[in-house]
C-alpha cells in the first residue's frame, strides 16, 4: 500500500469539500441577506403608517381625557353650589328657629321675673 499516492487525492476531494460547503454557506448568507432585506423593507413600508395610527389613537385618547376632566371639573362645581345652597337654605330655616327660641326664652324670663316670689 503507498500512502504516499492517494495522498494528493484525499487532500482534493477534501479541498473540494471545503469549497464545496463554503460555496454552501455563502450560498446561505446570501439568502439570509435577502430575507433580512426584505424584511426590513416591509418594516420600513409598514411602520410609518403603523407610528400614524398610534399617533392619531394618543390624540384622540388625550382630547377624551381633556373632555373628561372637564366634565370632572364640572361635577365638581355643582357640588360646591348644592354644598353652598343647602348651607343658605339651612341658615334661612334655623333663623325663624333660633328667633323664636330667643323670643321663647325672653318670655320664659320674663313670667319668671313677673311670678318669682322675691323674699
Amino acid at each position: 500500500m503507498d500512502v504516499p499516492a492517494y495522498l494528493p487525492v484525499i487532500l482534493y476531494a477534501a479541498a473540494i469539500m471545503v469549497v464545496a460547503l463554503a460555496g454552501w454557506g455563502v450560498i446561505e448568507v446570501v439568502k439570509t441577506a435577502r430575507s433580512a432585506r426584505r424584511l426590513a423593507d416591509e418594516l420600513y413600508s409598514t411602520v410609518p403608517g403603523v407610528l400614524e395610527r398610534a399617533d392619531a389613537t394618543l390624540t384622540a385618547f388625550n382630547r377624551e381625557l381633556a373632555r373628561m376632566d372637564g366634565v370632572v371639573t364640572q361635577l365638581e362645581e355643582v357640588s360646591d353650589r348644592v354644598t353652598s345652597t343647602t348651607r343658605a337654605a339651612q341658615e334661612i330655616v334655623e333663623a325663624p328657629a333660633a328667633a323664636m327660641s330667643g323670643l321663647a326664652n325672653g318670655a320664659r324670663r320674663f313670667f319668671e321675673v313677673l311670678f318669682t316670689k322675691n323674699p
